[in-house]
C-alpha cells in the first residue's frame, strides 16, 4: 500500500532523485512506446540528468513533486506558463495510486490561477494516452514522431469557474 503523499514545489536538492525517477519511469513504464529497445529509450532519457532537472526547477512555471512524509519523491510534473504540461512521471511502484492524477489537478489549478490559461496542452506517449483521456483531454492536431516513437498532442479546456 502506498503511503499518503503531498504535492510540493520541487527543490534543487531533489534533482538527482528526480532524474532517476524520470529515467526509471520511461524505461520501466513506457514499454508500449519503446518496446524495451535501448536504442529507442536512450535518446528519451539522455537529457534526464540532475543538471537539467536543476535548470527545469529554476525555470518559470511550475515543477511539482508528490512526496511522502519521509520526503521520497513518488512523482513529478512540470508545466510552462504558456499552458503546456512538459513532464508527468511516476515511480513504477507508485503507478495507479493517484499520484499523476493529483499532480495534474495541481498543475491545472496553477495554470488556471497563475497564467490565466484557457487550455492546457501536452504531448503524450502511447502509454499515457488513456490516462489523459480519463482526465478529459482530447486529441489535438497531428501526431508527432520523436526519437523514433509516436506521440499525440492533447488539450483540455479549463476555465476559472473550474477552480480546484
Amino acid at each position: 500500500m502506498l503511503e499518503p503523499f503531498e504535492i510540493k514545489l520541487a527543490r534543487q536538492q531533489q534533482a538527482s532523485e528526480i532524474a532517476l525517477l524520470l529515467r526509471r519511469s520511461i524505461i520501466e513504464l513506457c514499454t508500449r512506446d519503446h518496446r524495451g529497445d535501448a536504442e529507442s529509450y536512450l535518446p528519451w532519457v539522455q537529457n534526464k540528468t540532475p543538471e537539467n532537472v536543476k535548470a527545469w526547477i529554476a525555470k518559470e512555471g511550475a515543477f511539482l513533486t508528490a512526496e511522502t512524509s519521509q520526503g521520497t519523491v513518488l512523482g513529478v510534473a512540470m508545466a510552462s506558463q504558456a499552458g503546456e504540461v512538459l513532464l508527468n512521471y511516476v515511480l513504477p511502484e507508485a503507478r495507479f495510486r493517484g499520484v499523476s492524477r493529483a499532480l495534474m489537478a495541481e498543475l491545472e489549478g496553477y495554470l488556471r490561477a497563475s497564467c490565466g490559461a484557457g487550455h492546457v496542452y501536452l504531448t503524450s506517449s502511447r502509454t499515457a494516452e488513456r490516462f489523459y483521456r480519463s482526465l478529459g483531454y482530447t486529441v489535438y492536431g497531428e501526431a508527432v514522431i520523436r526519437k523514433n516513437m509516436t506521440f499525440r498532442r492533447f488539450r483540455k479546456r479549463i476555465s476559472h469557474a473550474q477552480a480546484v
